[in-house]
């Protein structure tokens, strides 16, 4: 049986336009938090933030940094290698989970979990989140990737 291939479309976005999603995050995180505190409580009043939320959000732009290196180059260096490609997946579907369980958690305190509550912005950052994780749980089950086989090293 034929070893399975990464489909282009995967290739492209996975490798390239997904870090670059990663990248405005983490340089919004960085450079404009206020963008982010107010993205998930309108009513955001604590600016500037303080330190511990200003740690957080430095901590977490590194991990989108990292994970971003980890699309950009280690998808570049194994590109048949579909065990490190669904690994990497799987590790950043997690992530994505958490991020809107923590959206929803915090809509839920400020008891707005009703439709029309919501502001654009917020949705705008769960359908990014669920579309991209959309893709990668297609990805993991194998929609669109040839050759179910094992996977092939390089």
């Amino acid at each position: 049986m034929a070893s399975p291939t990464i489909p282009t479309f995967y290739r492209v976005f996975f490798s390239t336009i997904d870090p670059l999603i990663a990248l405005s995050g983490a340089l919004t995180q960085v450079f404009a938090p206020a963008t982010i505190l107010t993205l998930y409580n309108p009513s955001s009043a604590a600016l500037p933030p303080a330190i511990e939320t200003t740690v957080l959000l430095d901590s977490t732009a590194g991990y989108l940094v990292s994970t971003m290196f980890l699309q950009v180059v280690m998808l570049r260096a194994r590109p048949a290698d579909l065990t490190v490609w669904r690994c990497l997946q799987g590790s950043i579907l997690i992530q994505d989970l958490a991020i809107i369980g923590a959206v929803v958690g915090a809509l839920k305190t400020q008891h707005r979990l009703d439709w029309g509550l919501v502001t654009a912005k917020e949705w705008s950052n769960l359908a990014i989140l669920a579309g991209v994780g959309a893709l990668r749980v297609a990805f993991l089950l194998g929609i669109g990737v040839g050759g179910r086989g094992k996977a092939k090293k390089t």
